[in-house]
This record gives C-alpha cells, sequence and structure tokens, in this order.
C-alpha cells in the first residue's frame, strides 16, 4: 500500500484542518453523494468514518445531496448550497475535480470551502477548493478509484486525530473500485480488493452478498462482486426514484442500515 503522504501535503494539511474545525465548532457540512457505485461507495465510508468521529455532529450537522439523475460534480447543486444558507462546509468524494468555476462561486463568492476527494483527470488542482487527487500528484496508483482516494483520506485523518477507524471501511473499497472497474493489473487496487473482500461487514454489502450466494458461491471474488452486487447499486441510480436512492444510500450507513422502513410488497409491511 502507497502511502498517504504521496499526495499533495498542502491539500490533505488544508483539508483536515477544515474539516476538523467544522466539527469542533458544530457548524454544517454537506457531503454531494455522486451518481454511481463508486460515488455511493465514497460518501458512504467518508459518513460512517466521520460517524466514528464525532456521532453527534454527523447527526446533528451532516447532511448529504444525490442527484436526480446521472449527474456528477456541483454543477446541479450550487445553487441549492447558497439557496440553503446554512452550509459551512461542502465535501464532493468522487468528483468535482473539473468544477473550477462552481469552486470559485462557492467559495470566492460564499466564503463555503470545498474539500474534493476524487480520482478523475482534471487539467490541474484548483485554486478555490482542497483537491485530493491521484492523476494531480505523485502518488503512483493511478487505477485506485474515488473511494480509494477517500480511504487515503480517512487513513491521513487518523494519524492527525488519533484513531484507527480507516480499515473498518475495506469492503467499501473493494467493491467501489470493483464497481468502477478499475485496472486489477495494479498491485496496490488488487491488494485493496482482496483484502476488503475477506471481510464484508458493511450492511448492504453484507446484505447483497447473502441474498445472491447461490450464484455467488462459497468465495466472494471481483468478478462475482462485478456481476451479482454492484448492478444492484447501479440500477437504482439510473432508474429508481430519489426515495428508493435515499433507501440504498442510507442502508450503506451504518447507523441508519437497521431502521425499519415502511414497504408495500404484499406480506412485508
Amino acid at each position: 500500500i502507497y502511502d498517504y503522504r504521496l499526495f499533495k501535503y498542502r491539500e490533505m494539511q488544508g483539508a483536515a484542518a477544515t474539516l476538523g474545525a467544522v466539527i469542533a465548532a458544530n457548524k454544517n457540512c454537506i457531503v454531494i453523494v455522486d451518481s454511481d457505485c463508486d460515488g455511493f461507495t465514497s460518501a458512504a465510508l467518508l459518513i460512517n468514518y466521520l460517524y466514528d468521529v464525532a456521532p453527534q455532529w454527523v447527526e446533528n450537522h451532516l447532511e448529504w445531496f444525490m442527484h436526480d439523475g446521472k449527474q456528477h460534480g456541483l454543477n446541479d447543486c450550487v445553487d441549492i448550497i447558497i439557496d440553503a444558507g446554512s452550509y459551512d462546509l461542502v465535501i464532493c468524494p468522487d468528483s468535482s475535480s473539473n468544477d473550477y468555476e462552481e469552486h470559485r462561486i462557492l467559495f470566492e463568492e460564499h466564503n463555503i470551502p470545498i474539500i474534493v476527494l476524487d480520482h478523475h483527470e482534471a487539467e490541474r488542482i484548483s485554486e478555490h477548493a482542497f483537491v485530493i487527487n491521484n492523476q494531480l500528484c505523485d502518488y503512483p496508483n493511478k487505477e485506485m478509484s474515488g473511494v480509494g482516494v477517500v480511504w487515503q483520506f480517512c487513513r491521513y485523518l487518523d494519524e492527525e486525530w488519533g484513531h484507527e477507524f480507516a480499515d473498518n471501511y475495506l469492503d467499501l473499497v473493494a467493491l467501489g473500485n470493483t464497481a468502477d472497474m478499475m485496472d486489477l493489473r495494479d498491485f496496490e487496487t488488487k491488494h485493496l480488493i482482496h483484502r476488503g473482500l475477506t471481510d464484508v461487514r458493511n450492511p448492504f454489502f453484507r446484505g447483497m452478498v447473502d441474498k445472491n450466494a447461490y450464484s455467488i458461491g462459497s468465495d466472494l471474488t471481483p468478478m462475482g462482486v462485478a456481476f451479482y452486487v454492484a448492478p444492484y447499486v447501479n440500477a437504482p441510480i439510473r432508474m429508481g426514484t430519489p426515495e428508493e436512492k435515499k433507501i440504498m444510500f442510507e442502508s450503506m450507513l451504518d447507523f441508519k442500515a437497521y431502521k425499519e422502513i415502511p414497504s408495500t410488497k404484499r406480506g412485508c409491511k
């Protein structure tokens, strides 16, 4: 596993300090959930981690936004963030490296800092956001998806804040990287997926594995995840209602997953 210090230190240090200050002051934060499996797992890993660190802050001061369709990044939610008038930080897992104008508007015109945790290619690092991106630094593994970048950021937070929470979510790292079709010839990506699939803890992920046990077989492999788990994330994201997407995403959050919800299915109310 490569050292997270290979990401740009200014970006990591600034993002951690900004996030820590928002938590300490009980200010409000919104996480933008990107519209694919990597986006959902990236946001879920971050929120689960932050709940480990500061559960009351997450319950009272952290919100998440999901796009209606297949949109990415900040391009359809800047006005929503500004109109709310209540957010002191925006975090964009698995998206927004290229949203330069949106960063400028939020930070320069409304004094709202942005943290980007991403793996997509971009021309440069934004001047108006903390951008942690394995494509824009010396990090050797360019075949790690957004959820892997989020995990490395959480490892940095572990060191800064004195915790050991990040590795509890390697199953989400495995799911997101597999669903995003990352190249498994990279040893680090393959290693992270192997570690994650040997200890699946996430409620949604575990539930999908159990429901598809007949098709998956006794050993959980990247192929099994790609055919029998990832599609159950991508289908609601592309075709589901906003409420269905919200239910699925919150089933990935440890502190939300076991809340019973009403069902219209016969015999399952």
